[in-house]
């Protein structure tokens, strides 16, 4: 079976999949073997116990401490612990179809449910709600278990195949045995997308019907490069990927040898070549890959999975550990780019969180904690080359607004007596077409813009970058996207500021020429695509890719846009192995 969806990160990957089900916690589902059926039968006969006695001690309290005459409820969950229809299901489920412990509670609660929802009456059908406790209440013991499967803790190397990730759920992925990602969801710009490319692992999004087709622990075939997924390959198509493999890892280490080399020109244009991180353990991957610097650190990996403000000195821990491993470098942090949807899951919500309350805007909710992170990025900027990037501003309004935050946070350094940088460049994310439309006005107040081509180009074409229904529409070489990044970089180069590309634009080659012919001299990537924008920046000259870029202006289409960029650039583009 084959399927076919977006390529995001290249590479071809060969392995046994491993489906993730869309939960508030995700489920992983495994293919067990027959010798590992036993172990998972006493994970789950342990959970069960222990979910027992949770629950006979909640009803001894309750008695204890209220007198409560309501210890019948949890009478009626102990007796749904040890129902056949649960407990001898479950075991049924794990012994015939040999998955894990988690995936055969899942099971048959739906079967229970399904149940429920056909009783006549609506007290017992209310009862699902009764289920949902106690079956959560296994779950919850299955996964606290140490040698409980998790997205954190794979029990070995597999495809991983789900609808989508969360970013926290991403964030927190252990991504070495992780050997690709399929995704029914997704783009190009979706989170998980950024990261799999950050760690070099091939990448398929947008499939659609990976998680209902794919059966777990099949063998499964992801070709990021083409954006195909094969499951159950022929022993002729296996050989055949294995051959385009073993190409890419030539090409690979053809692209690595270019590390130390320069990022010039033929005709002398540095363009200075960066990255963006995740967390702070990309730094070093990101100096192996020959980046000169981080031009963007997304700072929202210190609110972890529980999504909570962290502590002045714990930011300063980090900040400081990134200008370490990057010296002499500069680092860029992006202030805090999260919504209330993620500081709050469940609470209020916007009908689109990419246009509601977010970064800046939360700041009337949270001011101490954009202070307390102002504080640190001043402390650690007199360590080091450190950069402040503010994101998701709208304007000049937006940008005072931060300014006078951080002329806040610096006098309240001063007033403590700690050490801080008295000068630090402030930049301003240029995300938003109302910035990008304003960039004359701004430049005079900041010392650079990083323009985020990933949402200024949904928010140019109304074309949501997640959203796998308009993907065809989310054109980062329309002319409209072009031209409104040509009168940026020109309101920079005009005040002397300079302009930084930090959006995915930047590691996809032929867009990142454009960018450099339109004036770009700055672009941050994710590390692992670095070598390849570096060899084509090598074998290109800037006077050809000013021309090129002018010629691009002039064109209707997106469409028409690549195809003259391909014929002009064939040259360039031959040897690299994605084209």
């Amino acid at each position: 079976m084959q399927l076919t969806g977006i390529g995001v990160s290249p590479g071809i990957a060969v392995g046994p999949a491993l489906i993730v089900e869309r939960e508030d916690v995700p489920v992983v589902r495994l293919r067990l073997g027959p010798d590992a059926v036993p172990a998972e039968v006493d994970r789950f006969l342990r959970a069960v116990a222990a979910s027992r006695e949770q629950l006979e001690g909640i009803k001894e309290r309750l008695a204890r401490d209220a007198g409560s005459p309501h210890g019948y409820i949890f009478d009626a969950h102990l007796l749904m612990l040890e129902d056949p229809l649960f407990k001898d299901r479950a075991l049924a489920v794990l012994r015939e179809e040999h998955v894990n412990a988690e995936w055969a509670v899942r099971k048959v609660a739906e079967e229970l449910h399904d149940r429920f929802a056909r009783l006549a009456d609506d007290y017992f059908r209310e009862r699902s709600s009764d289920l949902d406790d106690v079956l959560g209440r296994v779950l919850l013991n299955l996964r606290g278990a140490g040698d409980a499967p998790s997205l954190r803790r794979l029990p070995g190397s597999f495809v991983l195949v789900a609808a989508g990730l969360a970013p926290s759920d991403a964030a927190e992925l252990d991504w070495e045995r992780v050997l690709a990602v399929a995704t029914d969801e997704g783009s190009a710009t979706y989170h998980t997308s950024i990261l799999a490319r950050s760690f070099g692992v091939p990448a398929v999004v947008g499939l659609r019907e990976a998680t209902r087709r794919i059966a777990p622990g099949s063998l499964v075939v992801v070709d990021g490069t083409r954006g195909q997924v094969v499951t159950e390959p022929s022993a002729p198509m296996l050989a055949s990927f294995r051959a385009a493999q073993e190409r890419d890892r030539v090409e690979e280490e053809r692209l690595q040898s270019i590390q130390a080399l320069a990022s010039v020109t033929r005709d002398d244009a540095r363009v200075v070549l960066l990255a963006n991180v995740e967390f702070p353990d990309d730094a070093e991957t990101a100096r192996l890959h020959g980046a000169e610097g981080i031009g963007l650190f997304r700072s929202e990996y210190l609110l972890g999975r529980t999504r909570e403000w962290p502590t002045e000195e714990r930011q300063l821990e980090v900040y400081l550990q990134l200008l370490r491993d990057v010296t002499p470098h500069p680092v860029t942090v992006r202030t805090w780019d999260v919504g209330l949807e993620d500081l709050a899951p469940g609470g209020p919500t916007c009908a689109n969180p990419a246009l509601g309350e977010r970064a800046l805007r939360l700041l009337p909710r949270a001011p101490d904690a954009f202070r307390r992170q102002l504080r640190a990025l001043l402390r650690a900027a007199a360590q080091g080359p450190l950069r402040i990037l503010f994101p998701f501003l709208t304007g000049p309004s937006d940008l005072r607004a931060a300014l006078d935050l951080l002329a806040e946070a610096r006098e309240s350094l001063e007033a403590q007596g700690l050490d801080h940088a008295a000068r630090v460049e402030v930049g301003v994310n240029v995300e938003v077409p109302s910035a990008a439309l304003t960039a004359d006005l701004l430049a005079g107040e900041v010392d650079f813009f990083s323009i985020g081509t990933n949402d200024l180009v949904q928010y140019v074409l109304a074309a949501d970058r997640g959203d796998p229904r308009v993907s065809a529409h989310y054109q980062p070489l329309h002319p409209a996207v072009l031209r409104l990044l040509r009168s940026v970089v020109a309101a920079g180069q005009r005040a002397g500021v300079t302009v930084s590309v930090c959006g995915e634009m930047a590691a996809d080659v032929l867009p990142a020429l454009v960018l450099v012919g339109l004036g770009v001299r700055e672009l941050s990537m994710n590390p692992a695509a670095i070598p390849r924008v570096k060899a084509a920046v090598r074998a290109a000259r800037a006077s050809e890719l000013q021309e090129l870029a002018e010629a691009c202006l002039d064109l209707p289409t997106a469409q028409e846009i690549e195809s003259m960029l391909r014929r002009a650039l064939a040259d360039v583009l031959a040897p690299l192995a994605a084209f």
